[in-house]
């Protein structure tokens, strides 16, 4: 395992993992972004989604952790083409095509997600190959 830790890897994160990080500093998403030689990547859309739902699901002070972890993330703001989210379609629900379409054109070795229900499944793998959906759990495994 220490061979794999000689080289930068590269995470897109999606919402789940970025809500939980500020929802809780001491668990697992929380701890991707003190790790070494990672680079972790989001888009536009997953800093609107998760922004949205931290102001509605959680304290005003969370907002604070929310903007100092955006500051360590390499933001993806290009939209996929039509095309390449109307395949994204064919193989998760739609309000994910989008962000498994940007994972797949990203420069990420993984997307990292809690979202086992849709990002977890045989399509999605099909899908991203050679890239891999991992849950922090499975990735912190690897690593």
């Amino acid at each position: 395992m220490v061979g794999r830790r000689q080289t930068s890897v590269s995470l897109f994160l999606d919402s789940s993992i970025l809500f939980t990080a500020v929802n809780s500093p001491t668990g697992g998403s929380s701890k991707l972004f003190a790790l070494k030689d990672i680079r972790l990547l989001t888009s536009t859309y997953v800093l609107t989604e998760t922004e949205m739902n931290v102001r509605k699901k959680l304290e005003e002070y969370h907002l604070e952790r929310f903007f100092r972890l955006v500051e360590k993330l390499e933001i993806i703001s290009s939209l996929p083409e039509r095309k390449e989210l109307t395949k994204a379609k064919k193989v998760i629900v739609e309000k994910d095509a989008i962000i498994l379409s940007q994972v797949k054109l990203s420069r990420s070795k993984f997307l990292i997600t809690l979202d086992k229900k849709h990002f977890l499944t045989e399509s999605v793998e099909k899908y991203l190959k050679p890239k891999k959906a991992l849950t922090t759990k499975m990735f912190f495994d690897w690593w």
